[in-house]
């Protein structure tokens, strides 16, 4: 019942036969029929709104169901391009109808249809199948969407575990996948996208032939590239999230976001030791790595190494370390999740650089929890040199030349120190720890 008091639904004939139905508040009853209406094996009506716009939906035998919409004399069938099947349960006071579809790969997908002219349904009403291969495919967008779609929307749409574009402006890949908490980047005509898509499927493209012939001409129909998923993973993904806290620097500007916003994570192939790296939105990174002659970028066994660079430059990770498994590469994406950004495990005094050095070092360490600190520098025979007093500092790594330790090669006196090996020791009232340097004129 509407809220005008209209009852809308179906009855069946002394002969069997299915009729819908709408009755007014005041009692008016009107049959509603189809053409085929002999052979239905039901026929429906599910709701209409204030403009008496109706929606129903009717099965005839040996057919899918089909739904139809307009006025209760002027009943048009309501298809989604490409779709097996299409069936909406209600509509809305905007004339939105509400249903599902089934595509031809099985799913079934939920819509709201708005109604629009029929000029505008045909422009858009256009669909390409397309098939994709088990495992990475190259694939552009053949017709202009209805609606602006993203890296999400084309993961959606194909079952993609992960959306790759190529940046041609830096020459960089870049790209997506499902845990990410946005929708990526836009999916454009005129340019190719890989997907990794864990069964082979079929699906379609719907909208309007390009206007644009530039496009037109740069966006065949989808391509697949069947591959074999152990032997050849030509693109990969390595993506996750941060957990931990941010340099305290970077904290004090960004009270407003507090994210990792800038900081950016390293990733690199101890096989072949080849590096990529991506910025972190939020705690949401993704690197990316494609060869578009399709030679194998990863195999089961290599090693990826981690870790997490700052705002300022700053390594604010330890170096973390992942084997790559079969699952991995059928997915095309190495999942993972860096605890302890921004808060190291223990206190360690790393290697001064440059090494050996003239006249200037830097002297990198880190702190597990808030300490005061103090670097003192000793001659080959023990005595001391120069002590740098850098007091109380807050848990975290301190490696690049803005908060590493830095000594100019000077003693207590500002005299410049002779050439030699010299010994630095770090000191905090829980850990003390010494390394040699080298000074070279």
């Amino acid at each position: 019942m509407s809220w005008t008091g209209h009852i809308v639904g179906s009855y069946r004939d002394a002969d069997g036969i299915y009729h819908a139905y709408m009755r007014s508040s005041l009692g008016r009853f009107l049959s509603i029929d189809l053409p085929n209406a002999l052979n239905l094996e039901y026929f429906f009506l599910h709701g209409l709104n204030r403009t008496r716009t109706v929606v129903g939906r009717a099965k005839a035998a040996g057919d899918v169901p089909r739904t139809y919409v307009g006025s209760p004399l002027n009943l048009q069938e309501l298809q989604f391009p490409g779709a097996v099947s299409t069936e909406g349960w209600n509509i809305n006071e905007d004339g939105s109808v509400v249903g599902h579809y089934d595509s031809a790969d099985g799913r079934r997908h939920g819509f709201i249809a708005r109604l629009v002219a029929k000029d505008i349904s045909d422009r858009f009403g256009n669909a390409y199948d397309s098939r994709l291969a088990k495992g990475l495919n190259m694939i552009s967008v053949p017709l202009m969407p209805p609606k602006a779609i993203n890296a999400k929307t084309l993961s959606g749409l194909t079952g993609a575990t992960t959306v790759i574009m190529l940046d041609s402006a830096n020459q960089i890949f870049v790209g997506w996948t499902p845990s990410a908490p946005n929708d990526g980047f836009p999916i454009e005509g005129g340019k190719g996208y890989i997907v990794n898509v864990p069964e082979s499927r079929d699906f379609a493209f719907v909208g309007a032939p390009w206007t644009d012939q530039t496009e037109a001409a740069a966006s065949p129909p989808a391509v697949s590239v069947e591959i074999a998923q152990e032997q050849n993973v030509w693109a990969f993904v390595v993506s996750g999230h941060l957990d931990g806290q941010l340099a305290s620097e970077w904290l004090a500007s960004a009270v407003e976001n507090p994210a990792f916003d800038g900081y950016r994570v390293i990733v690199r192939n101890l096989r072949t030791n080849s590096s990529i790296s991506a910025s972190v939105e939020g705690d949401y990174f993704a690197a990316a790595t494609a060869d578009l002659s399709r030679r194998s970028v990863v195999e089961v066994g290599d090693v990826i190494e981690l870790h997490v660079i700052g705002p300022d430059g700053n390594v604010e990770s330890r170096t973390v370390r992942f084997s790559v498994t079969p699952e991995h590469l059928a997915n095309a994406v190495l999942s993972v999740r860096l605890d302890g950004v921004g808060k190291p495990e223990g206190d360690l005094l790393l290697q001064n650089y440059p090494n050996p050095f003239n006249p200037e070092t830097w002297i990198p360490y880190q702190l597990s929890k808030d300490s005061p600190v103090s670097v003192s520098i000793y001659s080959a025979s023990g005595g001391l040199v120069r002590t740098l007093s850098l007091g109380i500092q807050s848990a975290g790594f301190y490696n690049s030349r803005g908060r590493a330790a830095y000594w100019d090669g000077r003693n207590n006196n500002g005299e410049l120190v002779a050439s030699g090996a010299y010994f630095y020791q770090l000191s905090t009232p829980s850990f003390r720890q010494t390394r040699k340097l080298v000074i070279m004129k």
